[in-house]
């Protein structure tokens, strides 16, 4: 299941990572050839950096390669540090989930505001709504990896 997800979220990071150039691209072609603008282009480019890049953390954390401090590993005793990391993962999945809360609420906010984009006019809460789906997809993998430190992958690519 967790191998599933790690591949929508990259297509859907690849796809909007993909729009952001076509679009930006598609502007410096019709300013440079056709003396004209594509009307939204610039901020569709934005709401789609957004979704890719804020996907970006639900990847890092799919395969255990987000910012960690490393400084302290040794603080532990070897025996110990399946238990703390185990912790660790069971601390990140309430700190992820808390904020997913916080983000809900935001985008429930937005919604019952009818909050809507400068420019495009669009509904802000669809492009929000990754928010709460990443802090979620975050809370849910760290949850897996505390209740099964096996289904963690090795931030480095190695065994054991």
């Amino acid at each position: 299941m967790l191998d599933r997800l790690e591949r929508i979220e990259g297509l859907v990071a690849a796809v909007a990572y993909t729009a952001v150039a076509g679009l930006l691209l598609g502007e410096i072609i019709a300013r440079e050839f056709f003396l004209t603008s594509i009307w939204g282009s610039q901020k569709m480019a934005v709401f789609a950096a957004i979704v890719a890049g804020f996907l970006g953390l639900s990847l890092a954390t799919a395969s255990n390669s987000h910012l960690r401090p490393r400084f302290a590993d040794a603080w532990w005793p070897t025996a110990w540090r399946p238990a703390v990391a185990r912790f660790g993962d069971a601390l990140s999945a309430t700190v992820f989930a808390a904020f997913g809360v916080v983000a809900t609420l935001y985008v429930m906010d937005t919604f019952a505001n009818g909050d809507r984009a400068a420019v495009l006019y669009w509904p802000l809460w669809p492009i929000q709504i990754v928010l709460p789906y990443v802090f979620y997809s975050s809370a849910l993998r760290h949850a897996m990896f505390a209740a099964r430190p096996t289904l963690k992958p090795d931030p480095h690519g190695l065994e054991g």
